[in-house]
Formats: structure tokens, C-alpha cells, sequence
């Protein structure tokens, strides 16, 4: 790290970046950005796979009011049968206003053979999704198998239906008898070298951003007592007892859930998305990088838990945002903060993640906090993710503490994106300024300033609009050289 010492100077930071003649006030307000790398690495903000500018708190960058947030309380709940949010718009209306968007950018577009029977697309034969010309199209449809950890309609016939997923069993399925019934124990070990191990383990599996938050009050405050998952005939209750382990009833698919007292914390992870092909996708519903992940998280997961069970501890997934908002585990456990998209914005690749993940466990972890890189208040001047919606469903407003709509949730300060709109596109993902696709010194260099004042924010916007660092033609990425599974992991 030495070869680093006065290497950039202020001025020539400045220069990069074109602001040579900012001004003394302007220079003087991220004079912080230009310290010692060396101080940097060891200061206490240093945290294990993040970013140097990345910083440390000890409250959420979202105002959060806890006092009016119940204890375990009842997610949304829609109308029967599987009590999912209603579309504000017929079918016709969407396919009309995704179709407009497409075409007004690009005119000559193909838009191949529909995506009828594709898990998540619509299903309508008058009113279909489409996702582009036949390698677009094929792209995508490799994607179907275990999609959402779905099983295929034969293996759920076969079954009678007893069975639909991966996400059946959500103590997971626990291939090997537990460990003591093979000769071993329990591993053993400080919190901090329970949550070192499991880092490697779930990066190696294919997940990022691992840390840990206790079970606290605060968590209770954002913990579901009752959710309807899709695949249920009806609600899942969660509560904790005095059991020996998870209680499932029935088995399969359970609707009540009786956790140990001892699961006293939450293992945080998130699934990346491929870049380079979300920017570059193009059509009515998700791509081919969103459709991908959609079908390898649940698997992930699930080889998280039996890697937990083998360690001798036990755990619960939150697939599918099981038993809590995923976006809000998320920014309480440090993974990012809380954007204008209406989800987690990551330091080291912006919005291109496909969800965030974790599952509780009785694996003592060593508590991480909250991040603040800046992430949020650069999106109360930016709004490139809203502009670019084609459904309308991302604010444009001032953040809010209240919830619009019964689908909406209260008590934190945020914008709140309509689900009852949002068409799962994912037109947002290729935009954001803060997806950084390469390692340039220019874009490291900007997230430094971001995090250290908001001074320039409003330039950094203008500086990505006009040289388009968003979204691109799908033929480009077709003609371009990518890593495996789309994936950068140098970043």
C-alpha cells in the first residue's frame, strides 16, 4: 500500500473528474477523500470486502421510526388465491405502456416470439411478453428451468402436488443425518470466526455482501408474524418457543412455523446480477440476468443451510422474503442502503442485484452495523431510475414517512415505488449511475467523492446522462467478450 503515499493530489483528483476550477469551498468540502490510502485500510470504518470509502454507522441512512412499528407483525395480505399484490392496470394497459417505451427508443426493434409459459411472464395469449429477436429470446428461455426454485409441472404431478420447490422445506433439506450421528460434533468457535467462515463459505457458493445482525427488538419490528408466500394455500404464522428445532406444520409448505428461542440471528447475503446483459436487455419482462438468478438463488440457499446444518446449527430461510422485507434486512445488516428504486443499493455494484437474502440461525455471528457510502443522498438528486420506468411506479416525490397505499408500509422515511404498478421489467437495473461495471479510476473516484459530500451529485447525474452510461442496444452485448455467468468478481 506504501506505492499510494502522495501519489493524487487534490488538484489532480479534481482534474480528473473536470472540476479543476471548482472553487476553495468546493475543493475544501472533499478534502477528506484525499487522505493517506494507508490510514484509510486501517481505520475502524475498514470492513472485510468493501470498499475503502465505505463507512460504518450506527443508524440506517433511512430515518426509521421504531415506535410505530409493531412486534411481529402481518405483511400484506391481498385477495385469495395466493393473496398477491393486484395490477393497477388490465393487461392490455401494461402491454401498451412497456411496448411505447420500447418502441419510442427504439423503433426497428424485434420483439421475437412471446414468453408464454415462462415462469413470472404474463399469461395472457391476447396480451403476451416478449424479449427480444430469437437469441434474446433463447437467452432468456434457457433460464426457465427452476425458476424461483419452482419444480417443472411433471415432478409436481408426479408428486400429486405434495411438493412444487426448493423453498418446501424452508429449514432446509438437510441431505446428511446431523453431524453427531456421524461421529462428529458441533463446530466451535468465537462470533467473529463463525461469521470469517461463513463469509468463505457463502462467497464460494456464489453470494456477496455477508454480515450478520442479532435478533434484537428492532429486528422483531420488521419480522413478518404472518406472510403469504405464493406457493401456500394459505398464510404462514411465525412465533418462537421452547423447542429443541424449528417446528414445521405441515412439513411441507408449512403455515405455521415454531422457531427455537436460541435462533437469536440473521445471516445477511445478496445475489448479483449480471450487468453487462441487464443494460443491454430489452422487452416486456425480466432478462435474461434477472431470469438466470431467479433460478440459482434458491439453490444457493438452500446449499447455505445444509453448510450451516453440517456445521451442526440450524436455520430458516427467507426466500422470497419468508419471514421479513428483504430490502430492510438488508440495509439494517450493512449490505447497502435503502434507493429510490424502492430496494438495496450496493456500493460496489449500484442496483444490479437480483435480491437480498438471509435465513435465521442459532450460529452465534459477530454483529456488523449499517453502511453509509453516500448511496442515499444521491438519489434525492438523481431520479435516472424513475425517469427511465416505464410503468410510472418509481417516485419522482420528496422521500415520505406515511404509506400511500394498503400494500405499502409506514414508519421509515424512503421513497416507495407502486407495486401495484411496477411490471417487473427491469428496465430500472440498467441505469443506475452507481452500477459499476468496470474498475475505472474515474467511477471509484466519483463514489469516493459521493460518500464523502453531496456537493456534486447533481453534476455526477448530468456527467452519466450525457455519456450514457445507462442502458445499450442488446446486439452490443452479443458482440462483446463476458466474464463467466456474466459476473465481474474482481469488483
Amino acid at each position: 500500500m506504501a506505492q499510494f503515499h502522495s501519489v493524487l493530489s487534490r488538484r489532480d483528483f479534481m482534474k480528473g473528474l473536470g472540476l479543476a476550477g471548482a472553487g476553495v469551498g468546493a475543493a475544501a468540502a472533499v478534502s477528506p477523500v484525499f487522505r493517506d490510502l494507508d490510514e484509510m485500510a486501517s481505520a475502524p470504518s475498514a470492513r472485510v470486502n468493501m470498499p475503502w470509502w465505505v463507512k460504518q454507522v450506527n443508524e440506517t441512512t433511512t430515518p426509521i421510526d421504531w415506535d410505530v412499528l409493531p412486534t411481529l407483525g402481518p405483511a400484506y395480505k391481498g385477495p385469495p388465491p395466493m393473496g398477491l399484490i393486484p395490477p393497477a392496470y388490465p393487461e392490455s394497459e401494461i402491454f401498451r405502456m412497456k411496448m411505447d417505451r420500447i418502441l419510442e427508443k427504439y423503433p426497428n426493434w424485434d420483439k421475437g416470439a412471446n414468453t408464454l409459459g415462462f415462469p413470472g411472464a404474463s399469461s395472457d395469449p391476447e396480451y403476451p411478453d416478449y424479449v427480444g429477436d430469437i437469441k434474446d429470446n433463447a437467452l432468456v428461455m434457457g433460464a426457465a428451468l427452476l425458476n424461483m426454485g419452482m419444480f417443472p409441472k411433471e415432478l409436481i404431478m408426479a408428486t400429486h402436488g405434495a411438493y412444487m420447490g426448493l423453498t418446501d422445506h424452508p429449514e432446509g433439506w438437510r441431505i446428511m443425518p446431523a453431524v453427531e450421528q456421524r461421529g462428529g460434533t458441533k463446530w466451535q468457535g468465537t462470533p467473529e470466526e463463525a461469521l470469517k467462515i461463513v463469509r468463505a463459505a457463502v462467497r464460494f457458493y456464489g453470494f456477496d455482501d455477508v454480515t450478520a445482525i442479532p435478533v434484537d427488538d428492532h429486528f422483531l419490528k420488521v419480522m413478518y408474524g404472518e406472510k403469504w408466500l405464493i406457493t401456500h394455500g394459505a398464510p404462514t404464522t411465525f412465533e418462537f418457543g421452547d423447542v429443541d428445532d424449528i417446528v414445521c406444520t405441515p412439513a411441507i409448505r408449512p403455515t405455521k412455523i415454531v422457531l427455537p428461542r436460541r435462533m437469536k440471528w440473521f445471516l445477511q447475503f445478496s445475489s448479483r446480477q449480471p450487468g453487462e446483459v441487464t443494460r443491454h436487455a430489452l422487452g416486456t419482462t425480466q432478462n435474461a440476468g434477472q431470469a438466470y438468478y431467479y433460478t440459482s438463488w434458491v439453490k444457493i440457499v438452500k446449499s447455505i443451510q445444509d453448510f450451516l446444518w453440517g456445521l451442526g446449527y440450524i436455520s430458516l430461510d427467507n426466500c422470497n422474503g419468508r419471514f421479513a422485507p428483504t430490502g430492510a434486512t438488508g440495509i439494517l445488516a450493512g449490505a447497502g442502503e435503502l434507493a429510490r428504486w424502492g430496494g438495496v443499493m450496493t456500493p460496489k455494484y449500484g442496483i444490479s442485484v437480483r435480491v437480498m437474502h438471509g435465513v435465521l440461525t442459532d450460529l452465534p455471528l459477530e454483529e456488523c452495523k449499517p453502511i453509509d457510502f453516500g448511496g442515499r443522498k444521491f438519489c434525492e438528486t438523481c431520479g435516472i431510475c424513475a425517469d427511465a420506468c416505464p410503468m410510472g411506479a418509481i417516485s419522482k416525490d420528496e422521500p415520505t414517512w406515511d404509506a400511500a397505499k394498503p400494500y405499502q408500509y409506514g414508519g421509515y422515511l424512503t421513497w416507495r415505488t407502486d407495486m401495484a404498478v411496477c411490471s417487473h421489467c427491469p428496465v430500472c437495473q440498467g441505469t443506475c449511475p452507481f452500477n459499476a461495471f468496470d474498475k475505472s479510476g474515474v467511477h471509484e473516484l466519483v463514489k469516493g467523492t459521493v460518500a464523502n459530500t453531496s456537493i456534486f451529485n447533481g453534476f455526477f447525474t448530468s456527467m452519466d446522462k450525457s455519456f450514457d452510461y445507462g442502458r445499450k442496444p442488446p446486439e452490443e452485448w452479443w458482440n462483446s467478450e463476458q466474464p463467466v455467468t456474466g459476473i465481474d468478481t474482481s469488483i
